[in-house]
């Protein structure tokens, strides 16, 4: 009779076990929304910078495991959707007496329990993996952005190695040309054979340079392909963007979800004040036979079985003491604090780079226009030496003296116009433009 009871039983409360892990979410606990982002700070003004930075973000090391760390976090969902915040359990026990006055005795129990949420606890815990989630959306954002600071200076790199090829390649053509003409004039007997040697030394020269500009050119565009997963740095990078809000740069926007993290995690410590409860229910049953002596001692004892089964139900609930929570609270409270001085810093840093790229912008455009100004001097003036040398007005050593004038005119108006760009690129940069 007894083992057909607990063979009852025991099924039970292993289908009350199952039973409890397979229970769905509750709609009160349904799944948080994040906090909604701030809204990017301008739409994307240059196609290739935007599809040159997904290239480049598609192939970050950082960025893959940031989207993988998104994944880990948006998966405690479960546990926040969970009507348990750890796993329920199946305990059980089996015991027969082997020595004593009771004769036969055994006993089996088994037990399903689960821990339970503490009030305000189960909301508390949601609300931290939405921080969470919230803030390795905004670290994959800085984090774009910091590619965007690679990639434009990557950008910047090649075109000024570009640049100087195309002044090393005219510096070449014109040296032939000025050669060839000197070579002419000293076999008429026009010129000195020292103005020719003059012109070898000035070619030489100018071929050592474009040598030199094209292996620097085709690092810059390897070093740029490598960095973007094979684009090829053609075309034009972006323009100056508007000033937008300073609360919506990735810079601060990161920290931001940090110090939100950190206070959510604040109030889930205090909704924890104690270890979780656990409840559970549980059966025994218990079975033995113990003699009984007959009134009539010439006969034997009798032997009488008895049997039991019982149902209960059981519970476990922690005292809260300072030497668990005090520790909890000052954690959470430093890293409040923490996270607050971060912000605090990337605030001031993104002002002062702002303000900076600024001024550097309007000393770019200014030098950028004197440097045009002076080439055409110079071109103007180096035509006019050529004419005058032609003429017999002035001699091969003021010649080239006044095309090394206009040699430097055009690397300064180069350097000044990279200089513009890069002066460009460095506050939309300041300015959080990442798109």
């Amino acid at each position: 009779m007894s083992r057909r009871r607990i063979g009852r039983c025991a099924p039970a409360l292993l289908a009350f076990a199952l039973a409890l892990a397979a229970v769905p979410a509750w709609p009160a606990a349904a799944k948080p929304q994040a906090k909604p982002r701030a809204a990017a700070p301008a739409k994307s003004l240059g196609p290739v910078l935007t599809q040159h930075l997904d290239m480049a973000a598609a192939i970050d090391a950082q960025s893959r495991a940031l989207e993988a760390q998104r994944g880990a976090v948006a998966a405690k969902y479960h546990t926040a959707n969970s009507i348990t915040p750890g796993s329920p359990y199946i305990a059980g026990s089996r015991r027969k007496n082997v020595a004593g006055n009771l004769y036969d005795l055994r006993e089996m129990e088994v037990e399903a329990a689960m821990p339970v949420w503490l009030p305000g606890q189960r909301d508390a815990f949601a609300a931290t993996v939405a921080a969470g989630l919230a803030e390795v959306e905004e670290r994959l954002a800085l984090r774009r952005l910091e590619i965007a600071a690679l990639l434009r200076d990557a950008w910047w790199s090649a075109q000024r190695a570009v640049r100087a090829l195309a002044i090393a390649k005219n510096r070449v053509a014109t040296a032939h040309d000025i050669g060839d003409d000197m070579a002419r004039r000293v076999q008429l007997g026009e010129a000195a054979a020292a103005d020719e040697l003059l012109a070898r030394n000035e070619t030489l020269a100018a071929e050592t340079e474009l040598a030199q500009a094209e292996g620097a050119a085709r690092t810059s565009k390897v070093a740029y392909a490598t960095l973007t997963g094979g684009a090829s740095p053609d075309g034009r990078l972006e323009r100056e963007t508007f000033e937008s809000e300073i609360d919506n740069h990735p810079a601060l926007r990161a920290p931001r979800a940090s110090l939100d993290r950190a206070e959510a995690q604040a109030r889930l410590v205090e909704a924890s004040f104690i270890d979780n409860p656990e409840i559970g229910v549980f059966g025994r049953t218990e079975n033995n036979v113990q003699p009984q002596a007959s009134f009539d001692q010439t006969e034997p004892p009798v032997h009488q079985r008895t049997d039991s089964t019982t149902l209960g139900f059981r519970f476990k609930i922690p005292l809260p003491t300072p030497g668990r929570n005090e520790p909890r609270r000052a954690e959470a409270a430093a890293e409040i604090v923490r996270a607050q001085a971060e912000y605090d810093r990337a605030r001031r840093v993104v002002e002062g780079e702002i303000k900076a790229a600024r001024a550097a912008a309007a000393a770019a455009r200014r030098a950028e226009g004197v440097a045009a100004k002076r080439l055409a001097v110079a071109t103007e003036q180096f035509e006019l030496a050529r004419k005058a040398f032609s003429l017999g007005e002035v001699n091969a050593v003021d010649l080239y003296r006044v095309r090394q004038s206009q040699l430097d005119a055009q690397r300064m108006e180069a350097n000044a116009s990279i200089d513009l760009g890069v002066a460009i690129s460095r506050l939309n940069q300041a300015r959080g433009y990442a798109p």
